[in-house]
């Protein structure tokens, strides 16, 4: 009986770091149906692709990567979602175990590292970085993982945490319609909501507050 190769997706916004990428993992007998810099590259070529894996980092351009990943979670319901980046702040974490990631992984890692997380990842199984693995705890009630004190931002959906980064970055209503690829009224709505929520109604501060919170990244 032959077995079919494991089929990886890779989203990052940087070329050269997904050609590497996709040469070793090919080379370590994995099948890459997917090499893309933004979510809506990468949602076309997985339609076709139907990867077992989604390797993605937390920054892309436009929609954004946990907006992405919330898509994906309802359109490939059996793909494994495992974020790889050089980024690791609470509200990051946060949001992927949230989505039920089945892996965070610091970019730092060895290459062995990662190929052996792609294939655990695949069989179900779920991997974090040690730095991420000391900040996580199992929750039995809800069987899944879960930061170990609750971040102030998780009461935002994905879609509101992306605009609330793309407004504390300084854009405008108009700008962040335009990259998220929403209406003026949509991002209008949602700014109302994420200021009420979080009882901040000062553009300022509010960037402060992302800032603060790890949710703009360098």
């Amino acid at each position: 009986m032959t077995i079919s190769p494991i089929r990886v997706a890779l989203i990052d916004d940087h070329r050269l770091v997904l050609d590497s990428l996709a040469h070793q993992i090919r080379a370590a007998g994995m099948e890459v149906v997917c090499t893309a810099t933004t979510a809506e590259d990468g949602l076309k070529q997985m339609v076709d692709g139907r990867p077992d894996v989604i390797l993605l980092d937390v920054e892309l351009p436009g929609r954004g990567s946990f907006d992405l990943a919330s898509e994906i979670r309802s359109l490939f319901k059996s793909a494994k979602l495992l974020f790889l980046t050089g980024f690791s702040s609470d509200v990051l974490i946060d949001q992927a175990l949230r989505l039920r990631a089945s892996g965070y992984l610091m970019k730092f890692e060895p290459i062995n590292v990662l190929l052996e997380s792609i294939r655990a990842v695949a069989q179900g199984e779920i991997r974090f970085s040690r730095e991420i693995e000391d900040r996580v705890t199992f929750d039995t009630v809800n069987k899944r993982y879960v930061l170990h004190t609750a971040h102030p931002l998780s009461d935002l959906t994905f879609r509101q945490l992306e605009v609330l980064r793309h407004l504390a970055k300084g854009e405008s209503v108009k700008e962040v319609a335009r990259l998220m690829q929403l209406s003026q009224k949509s991002i209008d709505s949602h700014k109302y909501r994420i200021m009420h929520k979080l009882g901040i109604h000062d553009r300022v501060e509010l960037a402060r507050f992302a800032f603060r919170e790890g949710l703009l990244l360098p």
